[in-house]
C-alpha cells in the first residue's frame, strides 16, 4: 500500500473523528453549478500513461491520502469516510480516462509539521536536480518558507499553461490574500481535503439553545447580529459545577469549549490581520491599531473567563488522554456546553450525540462589519504548489491535469465533503447548507501568520495567558523584528520578480 497524505484535522480532537461510515449519504448540491457541472477550459490530451507525481506531507506515520484512494485494513484508525474515499478513487480513474495520466504520490512523514523533513526534501530535490515530483502539498508554513526561497513557480505568471487561478475550484478569497505584487506561489481549492478540514467554524447545541431560550445562531447570522459580543452573552448563560469541586472545567457544564487557536480564529473573523496586502501590492504590518486593540480586549473577555470558557490547552497531561481537545468535545457531545470549536469534518466526532447540533461561521466583531471571515488554520492545512526547474512539457501536463482535477473535484469530491459535514445532524435542513456556503466562501489566511514575521502568530496566543491590557507592550516588544522580517521577504520577492 502506498503511503499517503495525512489529513490533519482542524483540532487534535478529530484524530478519532474520521471513521469510515457505511450509512447511505444523500447528495448535496453546491451553488453555481450548471446542469452539466463544471468543465475545465483545456485542450484534449492523451499523455499515454505518463505519471504525475504529488509530493504529500503529514504528521502521521500512517496517513490518509487526499490524492489517492486509501486501502484500509480492518480496524485501522483515521480512515476517511467511504463517500470521500470513493470520490478520490473515481477522480484518479477519471484523470486516466480523460488525459491518460497516471496519478502517483510520494509521502513524507514529518512529525514537526513545518520547517522539517518536507522542506529539507524539497530543497535537496532542487539542488540535486532529482525532479522527483510535479506538485507538492506542504503545510502552509512550509509553503511560505519555500516561496521566500524562490523554490516555487508563480501560479499567475503563465509559466504553467492552462492553469487558471480565477476558476471557482480554486479558493478566490485565499488567493487574494496570498498574492504578493501580482504573484501567487501556493493555493488551496477543491482538489484537496486537508485545507477543508482546517476550516474554522463553531458548532452549537440546538437543544440547549431552545432550553435556555436563546436566539438561533442561524437567525443571528442571517440578521447580521452574529457578533463576538453575542457569543460572549450566550456563553455566559451556562455555568454548572457538576462535580462540586469549586471550579468549572471539562467535567462540568459551561458555555464554550475550545482551545488557544480560538484567538486566531476570532481575530481573523473580526476582519483584523497581523499583516495585509497594501495598495502597492506588498504586505504591511497591520496587527496593531485602535480597532484591533478593542478586538483583542473583547476576545479576552471570552477566552480568559474560566467560568464559561473551557480551553483544552489547560488539560495537557490529564491521565489517559492523548489529545485534550477530546475532553471539551466530549462535554459538547454529552450536552454540557452550548458552543464548541469545530470544523466541517468534525461532525463525525458528534456521531453519538443525542442532541441536535448546527454549524455557524466564527462571529463578526460588530454588526457594521460587512463580511464574515473564516481562517484556514496554517498548521493544519496543506496547500498546493509547483517547484521550479521542470520542463515546458511537464508544466503543460501539470496545468492541464490540475484544471481537470479541479473541475472534477468541484463536481464530485466537494459534494462528498459537504455530506460529511451534514451527515451526523439529526435535522438536515437548508440552514446548515447555507452556513457552510458562507463559511467556505469567506475562507482565507493571514499572510503575517504563515510567514511568521516577528512571531506575530505566537504573540496572539501569548496574550491569552497575560493580564488584560498587555497587547500594547507585547506588540512593542516584537514590532521592530516583525517589520525587519517582512522587509527582508519583500526585498527577496522584488529581486525575483525583477528578473522575470
Amino acid at each position: 500500500m502506498k503511503r499517503a497524505l495525512a489529513v490533519i484535522l482542524l483540532t487534535l480532537l478529530l484524530a478519532a473523528a474520521l471513521v469510515a461510515c457505511n450509512d447511505d449519504v444523500e447528495n448535496v448540491s453546491l451553488d453555481n453549478t450548471s446542469s452539466d457541472g463544471y468543465v475545465a477550459n483545456v485542450p484534449e490530451k492523451d499523455y499515454k500513461g505518463e505519471k504525475i507525481i504529488f509530493l504529500a506531507s503529514g504528521v502521521n506515520e500512517t496517513a490518509n491520502s487526499e490524492i489517492l484512494y486509501n486501502e484500509y485494513v480492518d480496524g485501522q484508525e483515521g480512515q476517511l469516510p467511504e463517500v470521500v474515499n470513493d470520490a478520490l478513487r473515481e477522480r484518479v480513474n477519471y484523470l486516466y480516462e480523460k488525459l491518460g495520466v497516471v496519478v502517483e504520490e510520494k509521502y513524507i512523514y514529518d512529525s514537526s509539521r513545518h520547517h522539517g523533513a518536507t522542506l529539507t526534501y524539497m530543497r535537496e530535490d532542487l539542488v540535486t536536480g532529482a525532479k522527483s515530483y510535479h506538485v507538492a502539498a506542504p503545510c502552509l508554513y512550509d509553503c511560505a518558507a519555500l516561496a521566500a526561497e524562490g523554490i516555487l513557480v508563480d501560479l499567475l505568471s503563465g509559466e504553467i499553461p492552462y492553469l487558471d487561478m480565477s476558476q471557482p475550484w480554486w479558493d478566490q478569497s485565499f488567493n487574494k490574500e496570498m498574492t504578493l505584487n501580482d504573484a501567487l506561489y501556493f493555493t488551496i481549492g477543491d482538489i484537496g481535503i486537508t485545507n477543508k478540514d482546517a476550516t474554522s467554524c463553531i458548532a452549537f447545541n440546538k437543544n440547549l439553545i431552545v432550553e435556555y431560550g436563546l436566539e438561533s445562531p442561524y437567525d443571528l447570522v442571517d440578521d447580521n447580529e452574529w457578533t463576538i459580543d453575542k457569543v460572549i452573552e450566550m456563553s455566559k448563560i451556562v455555568k454548572n459545577d457538576l462535580n462540586q469541586d469549586g471550579k468549572i472545567d471539562y467535567q462540568d457544564q459551561f458555555g464554550y469549549g475550545g482551545q488557544y487557536d480560538d484567538m486566531w480564529f476570532l481575530f481573523y473573523a473580526s476582519g483584523e490581520r497581523t499583516a495585509s496586502i497594501g495598495a502597492d501590492g506588498w504586505p504591511e504590518i497591520t496587527v496593531y491599531n485602535d480597532r484591533s486593540v478593542d478586538v483583542i480586549e473583547n476576545i479576552l473577555k471570552l477566552m480568559q473567563d474560566k467560568n464559561y470558557y473551557v480551553s483544552a490547552n489547560d488539560y495537557f497531561g490529564v491521565a489517559g488522554v492523548k489529545w485534550p481537545a477530546e475532553l471539551v468535545t466530549k462535554a459538547f457531545v454529552e450536552g454540557r456546553s452550548i458552543f464548541n470549536l469545530s470544523g466541517p469534518s468534525s461532525t463525525s466526532a458528534y456521531r453519538d450525540m443525542e442532541d441536535d447540533f448546527g454549524l455557524v461561521p466564527f462571529p463578526k466583531y460588530e454588526k457594521e462589519q460587512e463580511n464574515f471571515y473564516t481562517l484556514v488554520n496554517p498548521w493544519t492545512s496543506n496547500a498546493f504548489c509547483v517547484p521550479i526547474g521542470l520542463t515546458e512539457k511537464q508544466y503543460e501536463m501539470i496545468g492541464i491535469t490540475l484544471e481537470v482535477m479541479g473541475a472534477h473535484s468541484k463536481n464530485n469530491l466537494a459534494v462528498a465533503y459537504y455530506d460529511i459535514a451534514l451527515k451526523y445532524q439529526k435535522t438536515r435542513d437548508d440552514d446548515t447548507v447555507r452556513m457552510l456556503d458562507i463559511i467556505f466562501a469567506s475562507r482565507g489566511c493571514d499572510i503575517g501568520m504563515i510567514y511568521k514575521w516577528g512571531g506575530m502568530d505566537t504573540m496572539l496566543h501569548d496574550l491569552i495567558t497575560k493580564p488584560a491590557g498587555s497587547f500594547t507592550s507585547t506588540f512593542e516588544a516584537i514590532k521592530d523584528k516583525a517589520q525587519s522580517d517582512m522587509e527582508e521577504t519583500i526585498e527577496f520577492y522584488e529581486n525575483v520578480q525583477s528578473k522575470k
